[in-house]
């Protein structure tokens, strides 16, 4: 009964956590995407285009999509803060949303990728990477292993740590004087690295929605006392009950 009690106690705390950084997460989406829009605003006003075929025109259906996922979050809160006893089911919606709000933040990168496409820009930080090691002698990649050397592999920054789940490397700075990130300007580049220098990603909620879900469900060692107890009080129960023993009380009379 008491271990009952105790995790009752540890769940409701863990929820309390979960509720709070799903407002949290959804906040720092919101937050990052008003930043994206301006970003793409600037990178149009940049490249001159007005009205027609600007990066903000056409990933305006994705950026609203990401925002209406994140404020999912926020429905997901309420619902838990709303329940008298959460239970798996608030865990599982948590994660559902977490996971939906995720890849459409991810998405983002896909849209920009093709808007860079469409205008004849090579997107992506492979792209990039290409533009700025293009000049280079054919001869001495050929020396190398050619382009499917694994020198010359370029990893997607995004997955080396989980992406957005994950803390990620050194971010980007978006007002680089130089170097590649000057070479960088394609819309995929942009969105990168607003992600990255705005939104802290899904890390510490993923973490919370486990650490919930664990509060709920019993270590396997408690459950295994807890049957071995439940079968030492049936056997208990059942030897005081026995016909044997019943007829030793009679013979003592």
């Amino acid at each position: 009964m008491g271990k009952s009690i105790e995790r009752s106690i540890a769940a409701e705390q863990e929820f309390s956590k979960l509720e709070l950084l799903l407002h949290q997460t959804a906040n720092d989406a919101t937050k990052c995407l008003k930043v994206l829009k301006r970003n793409l605003a600037e990178y149009d006003k940049r490249h001159g285009l007005r009205f027609r075929n600007t990066s903000r025109s056409f990933m305006r259906s994705d950026i609203r999509v990401a925002k209406d996922l994140a404020s999912d979050l926020r429905h997901v809160a309420t619902r838990i803060r709303k329940s008298k006893r959460p239970t798996e089911s608030e865990v599982n919606a948590a994660r559902i949303s977490m996971n939906e709000t995720a890849e459409a933040m991810n998405d983002l990168k896909k849209a920009g990728r093709v808007y860079d496409q469409n205008n004849g820009l090579s997107g992506g930080t492979s792209g990039i990477l290409g533009n700025v090691l293009g000049d280079k002698d054919d001869k001495e990649k050929g020396n190398k292993g050619g382009l499917f050397s694994n020198n010359d592999k370029v990893k997607d920054p995004d997955k080396s740590k989980g992406g957005l789940f994950g803390s990620g490397g050194k971010k980007m700075e978006p007002r680089s004087s130089g170097g590649i990130l000057k070479s960088a300007d394609t819309v995929e580049a942009v969105v990168r690295v607003t992600l990255r220098d705005s939104f802290s990603g899904f890390n510490a909620l993923e973490n919370q929605i486990s650490a919930t879900e664990k509060a709920l469900s019993p270590s396997l060692a408690e459950r295994a006392k807890e049957a071995v107890a439940g079968v030492a009080n049936k056997l208990v129960g059942d030897s005081s009950s026995s016909p044997t023993r019943e007829n030793k009380k009679s013979v003592s009379l």
